[in-house]
């Protein structure tokens, strides 16, 4: 039916479809990617903790500090919006700040501030804690799941891509030579 020639061709089309399927899809847990239906608010929360403690919620945002305990990790994250896929949206306008308790061991260095996280989880007690001279209930979350967004690449102001570069650029158009005043007789 096919030649000797097209079985190498066909499984090396079967391989290639095997990669691209494969590269396409996510790492992010399902947990993380699907907002939980009646899940409230850090601001709900804060003003009623009573009514919403053992509710799951799926909160994210920017690691403030970590704190490695005897079993336990300690999140202090300023609340962000989530994206569609719970990506959290940093912007001017945070929802407020809760801690997160992570039953493993999280490693300061890469848990570090300004870091985005997402974490899933019942909510199990508020405290008030200081910011500042601030005194600031913090609803407490332990975390079932949790993940760690990739770190945004850091801008180098004096790096051009590479479409950018002109071979043919020169800063004393139209000139193209040093300009230097003449004194004209």
């Amino acid at each position: 039916m096919y030649t000797m020639l097209q079985k190498p061709i066909l499984r090396l089309y079967a391989l290639a479809s095997v990669i691209l399927v494969s590269a396409c899809s996510s790492h992010l847990p399902p947990e993380i990617k699907q907002p939980i239906e009646g899940a409230p608010e850090i601001a709900q929360v804060r003003e009623n903790i009573d009514a919403y403690l053992s509710q799951k919620v799926r909160w994210g945002g920017v690691i403030l500090s970590t704190e490695n305990k005897d079993n336990t990790s300690r999140l202090t994250i300023l609340a962000y919006p989530l994206s569609n896929y719970g990506e959290p949206r940093v912007s001017d306008q945070s929802s407020g700040r809760f801690i997160a308790i992570v039953d493993e061991f999280l490693e300061p260095l890469i848990y570090t501030r300004d870091r985005k996280v997402t974490i899933t989880g019942n909510i199990i007690r508020s405290e008030i804690v200081k910011v500042g001279d601030f005194p600031y209930q913090y609803p407490v979350v332990q975390a079932q799941q949790h993940y760690l967004w990739s770190a945004e690449p850091e801008f180098d102001p004096y790096y051009y891509p590479p479409y950018w570069y002109d071979p043919w650029y020169s800063p004393y158009y139209p000139w193209h030579y040093p300009y230097y005043p003449r004194y004209y007789r």
